[in-house]
């Protein structure tokens, strides 16, 4: 019984271990047109700019022609991206999940939290 046990973990963290290292690390620099429904009108649409700087990430929002904010705290690691921004003094902390051509994820704040999507621009 033992060793059936044993055998089965084995191949259990076999095939995590495979479908893991299959997850490629996908680059997000670029701009990306986001929409986030359920932000104030203003706020709900525009572009993620993700550029690299040496080893670290940079993140600004642009939002019409001239509102620009630069995000802080950026991260990026397996393929999530997470940074803060201020709007109206208050911290709008992203979570956001980047696949090739697509992002998809959470944007939190004082009141609740609101979907984000995102799609690389061509």
């Amino acid at each position: 019984m033992k060793t059936v046990r044993f055998l089965m973990i084995v191949m259990l963290v076999a095939s995590f271990t495979s479908v893991v290292s299959a997850q490629k690390k996908v680059d997000p620099t670029g701009t990306w047109t986001y929409e986030a429904p359920a932000a104030p009108y203003e706020y709900s649409s525009g572009d993620i700019v993700i550029a690299k700087d040496g080893k670290d990430y940079t993140v600004e929002m642009v939002l019409g022609e001239y509102y620009k904010m630069k995000a802080e705290k950026v991260v990026y690691e397996k393929n999530v991206l997470s940074f803060v921004i201020y709007i109206e003094s208050e911290a709008i902390e992203l979570l956001i999940t980047v696949e090739k051509e697509t992002m998809e994820g959470t944007a939190s704040y004082s009141e609740g939290t609101i979907d984000v999507t995102a799609k690389k621009k061509k």
